[in-house]
């Protein structure tokens, strides 16, 4: 592309008024900028493990080639701006000015008849699909690249058939239809832009432009669109005046440096070299490592071709320390940078949070680089450690080049659900990686976040039928990108185990038939590690035994629970109490809170306004946590939260009847710590309430868990439990495809609750695979294996809480705000104060935000959500019209509660208070 080609240089890429002031860039220059920070990217951004991977689904495996590509993709891939319909487009700043003045330059430089041109269909030309019309048609580019630059906007064509019939559209291309000199004018641009965007991307022609395996592909588009966010940042690469005449004075290599440095907060990092197992726990979490760390340690030391690692253990072992170093050692054995630590929910996000916080800080403290740390959920903008160091970074002066300036930060640059896993570190609920097997826009940036990184998946016992089909579609793909992912749990059955190792090794292309599974997988022994060493899967049993916990296991009647705790009470101690429903909970801690005293009963569940759910397990954990002020006596009654995310201690626990492998964490909450117990309840004993000898179980628990399960559970149910020990044979065997041994009545009812299950797990697979992507393919075939209809039926969820939602399969409700009327105005449940004046105040506004909660399924499942949205809509409009101007409010819907604690939606009374939570008020005054 000569400089002095009038012609090239006055097509436009960008244009707005501002202030008064015309401002524009070239085409030329755009693709000048994406070019060079697409080429920085893969020299400078990219880890180590994803050039690897880049250069080898090449079809010449040749580095430079893979350099260049990446170039040339950023050359070319607006080059469908070059086109009469996107060059008459009027601005979206509505600058009738800057319109005319540009048509009258693109005529003045030969452009003839565009003032007065009107196209027939210009929209069915937009410039990416037109990109890949003119690479395709045009240039004979192959498919897959062709398929790269017309994903640039985040979505591929569903099929290649849109870019064929572009034929019909001519006039959008060359302008005129019939008149050949002003097509061949128009072709001619286009040419040189092709011919120079291959030739300063050293391709001697289109022949020599490689082929590339559709799971390049997907790194490759991630990389486009984020160089293309980057180079059409304003604040990294600024328009110029207009009357810069194409910006031909433009110094590109000082704007790149410039436009680059300004973006670029810190380098990836790679580990070189791991210290010793003792100086490394000394160093990141200032204790000696224990015995099943050193095993886990040695044995990821020991693998030469790392894969995907699952670690079996009971709780109080330091799993979480041992996949943080596990973690380090991948990342150097498979040269990746980054990490994504995902958990199931919210509060054990935040937990985890501040535990990778501080490793990070010693790691980068080590290594004397600087890093990006981010919390990921749809909280996370109310947590107050992100925030702080959110703070911290503000004030500090990050210069990438300043060797000794070591710190942890956070880059504001990946905020946003889109770009939040292109981050280099990244805490959060396990859905933003589910996500990646979601159908989405802008997937492939996902993609390329976590192909760089080490993936940690902790509690995967936790994720159901429909939540496992992504979850192991997600691991397939980290396979195909040979990305080092580690999955924990307490408690996994066997099938289960086998299908993650399955799934990542077959998304690394191995056949069933080259796959051999050792027999100790199948096996029973416990701690046990299961990992990959190329197509090998390995096994590692190897540890000293642990301290026994021998539970005794006794079946409560449910109408003998107040007599049970009566007597247990007298010599005190705490009582732990779990059951299925919030509904439950309710009720049951209304009648202990009658009988034994408010004082004595502690209620925790989901329903609870958020920040006073945040209060009640702080308190709880002050209370009867490792290092609390335990009680004398106390009865703590819960759902599964309790079972989920609070490292708590009871002296004796009662329980509902649930799946063996929860029923187990909740066990882990029994006699959790090494602390002296009243001598009534110095030998452990569980409860469970809910058996029946006809397994007429209860309603709530069959809604939530299935009748199967709780038949299988209850059936291969002991009177005493050896923990760990027993912990694998046991859930093998409710999971397994033996049968118990039953009546022929009760055998009957048995055998319908398989079909259902058998038709519930089937139901949600089919559903789940709506929206998830196909499985990675490796194969080169630039027609058949491209990225045209990867994303077809597309989800088009837009904002994180309904994706999340859909890699979850939760029934959709929704949240809210939860105020309370005071005096004239509203404050908060907490306060009690009147705010109502006051939420202009940043401070204010943010400390509302966070009492959310969410309406019962129970609300909206007569109306439906949208209604029920709409309905509040127009509440909010009435009743907080003004939370519209306020950033910390915007969107969000809120309501406010009387007096009493009372709203009324969709012909629901619902009462909140801080004792009991949310629930319905049938009558007045009763719930």
């Amino acid at each position: 592309m000569q400089a002095d080609d009038k012609l090239v240089t006055s097509l436009w890429a960008k244009k707005k008024e501002c202030e008064g002031q015309l401002y524009w860039l070239s085409l030329k220059q755009h693709l000048l900028d994406t070019m060079n920070v697409s080429r920085w990217l893969w020299m400078y951004w990219l880890s180590d493990s994803q050039r690897r991977f880049c250069i080898s689904s090449l079809s010449n495996h040749d580095s430079k080639t893979a350099l260049n590509l990446v170039a040339f993709l950023g050359a070319i891939h607006d080059i469908g701006k070059a086109t009469p319909a996107f060059q008459i487009r009027k601005g979206f700043g509505s600058s009738n000015r800057l319109d005319e003045k540009i048509i009258e330059a693109l005529q003045n430089a030969g452009f003839e008849g565009l003032h007065n041109l009107s196209l027939a269909d210009p929209n069915k030309s937009l410039h990416s699909r037109a990109s890949e019309y003119l690479l395709k048609n045009t240039f004979q580019v192959g498919e897959d690249i062709v398929s790269i630059v017309g994903a640039h906007h985040g979505k591929p064509d569903d099929d290649m058939c849109s870019v064929n019939e572009q034929s019909a559209y001519l006039a959008n291309y060359y302008q005129d239809e019939k008149n050949a000199t002003i097509q061949e004018r128009w072709k001619n641009v286009q040419s040189t832009i092709f011919n120079w965007a291959l030739r300063i991307t050293s391709f001697e022609s289109v022949l020599h432009l490689p082929k590339i395996s559709k799971t390049a592909q997907v790194i490759y588009s991630g990389i486009l669109i984020m160089a293309d966010w980057i180079s059409s940042n304003c604040d990294y690469f600024p328009l110029v005046p207009f009357e810069s005449k194409g910006g031909l004075e433009i110094n590109s290599d000082e704007r790149f440096e410039k436009g680059i440095q300004l973006w670029c907060k810190n380098l990836p990092f790679q580990i070189r070299n791991n210290p010793d197992v003792d100086d490394l726990f000394m160093s990141r979490f200032g204790f000696e490592p224990r015995d099943f760390q050193r095993v886990v340690y040695r044995t990821t030391s020991q693998i030469q071709n790392p894969g995907i690692l699952i670690i079996e253990a009971p709780m109080g072992l330091g799993k979480t320390e041992a996949m943080l170093v596990a973690s380090e050692l991948l990342a150097q054995k498979n040269g990746s940078s980054g990490l994504f630590f995902g958990l199931p929910t919210q509060a054990t996000s935040n937990g985890m949070f501040g535990r990778v916080h501080a490793w990070l800080k010693d790691l980068t403290d080590m290594y004397g680089v600087t890093q990006s740390l981010r919390l990921c959920h749809g909280k996370a903008a109310l947590n107050e450690e992100m925030n702080k160091l959110l703070r911290e970074s503000s004030i500090q002066d990050i210069n990438i080049d300043d060797t000794d300036n070591s710190c942890v930060f956070v880059n504001e640059w990946f905020a946003g659900r889109k770009k939040t896993a292109l981050d280099d570190f990244v805490v959060g609920t396990v859905d933003g990686f589910l996500c990646c097997a979601l159908k989405q826009k802008h997937l492939a940036l996902r993609h390329l976040g976590f192909s760089k990184k080490v993936v940690v998946v902790d509690e995967v016992h936790a994720y159901d039928t429909y939540m496992q089909q992504y979850l192991e579609e997600s691991i397939r793909w980290m396979g195909a990108y040979g990305v080092p992912v580690i999955l924990a749990s307490a408690t996994l059955p066997q099938d289960k185990r086998k299908s993650l190792i399955l799934a990542y090794l077959k998304g690394k292309g191995f056949k069933s038939r080259d796959i051999t599974l050792t027999n100790d997988i199948s096996g029973n022994k416990y701690p046990l590690i299961t990992y990959t060493d190329g197509k090998e899967v390995k096994v590692e049993t190897d540890f000293l035994n642990t301290n026994v916990k021998t539970v005794d296991v006794k079946r409560l009647n449910k109408g003998e629970i107040l007599f049970r705790i009566e007597e247990l009470l007298e010599g005190d101690g705490v009582i732990g109490i779990i059951v299925n429903t919030v509904k439950e909970a309710q009720n049951l801690g209304r009648e202990l809170k009658d009988r034994f005293g408010n004082n004595t009963v502690v209620i925790l569940h989901s329903a609870f306004i958020a920040t006073d759910r945040i209060v009640k397990e702080s308190n709880l954990l002050d209370m009867i946590g490792k290092n609390g002020k335990r009680p004398k006596r106390k009865i703590i009654i819960g759902t599964q939260v309790i079972e989920q995310s609070l490292d708590i201690d009871f002296d004796v626990l009662i329980t509902d009847l649930c799946p063996v492998d929860l029923l187990l964490q909740r066990i882990g909450r029994l006699h959790r710590h090494e602390r002296k117990r009243p001598d009534k309840h110095k030998n452990p004993v569980v409860y469970v309430m809910g058996t029946s000898d006809s397994f007429d179980f209860e309603k709530g628990s069959v809604l939530v868990y299935g009748k199967f399960y709780l038949i299988r559970t209850q059936c291969y149910l002991p009177d005493k439990i050896s923990i760990p020990s027993d912990i694998p044979d046991l859930v093998n065997k409710v999971y397994g495809t033996e049968h118990p041994d039953l009546s022929e009545e009760l055998n009957n009812i048995y055998q319908e609750s398989i079909i259902r299950h058998n038709n519930d797990v089937e139901n949600k697979k089919v559903k789940a695979k709506t929206y998830c992507i196909d499985n990675p393919v490796g194969l080169i075939n630039p027609t058949r294996n491209n990225l045209i209809g990867w994303l077809k039926n597309l989800n088009n969820a837009d904002s994180e809480e309904t994706v999340n939602a859909q890699v979850r399969d939760i029934r959709e409700t929704v949240e809210v705000i939860a105020v309370k009327k005071v005096g004239s105005g509203y404050g908060t449940f907490k306060d009690n104060a009147d705010i109502s004046e006051l939420v202009c105040n940043e401070t204010i506004a943010k400390e509302l935000a966070k009492n959310t909660i969410r309406l019962p399924y129970y609300v909206t499942c007569n109306k439906g959500v949208s209604a029920t949205v709409t309905e509040l809509e127009k509440y909010n409009r009435q009743k907080l019209k003004n939370w519209q101007k306020y950033s910390w409010l915007k969107g969000a819907l809120g309501i406010i509660f009387d007096e009493n604690g009372c709203f009324e939606i969709n012909g629901i009374k619902l009462r909140y208070d801080d004792e009991f939570g949310l629930r319905e008020e049938i009558s007045d005054g009763e719930v």
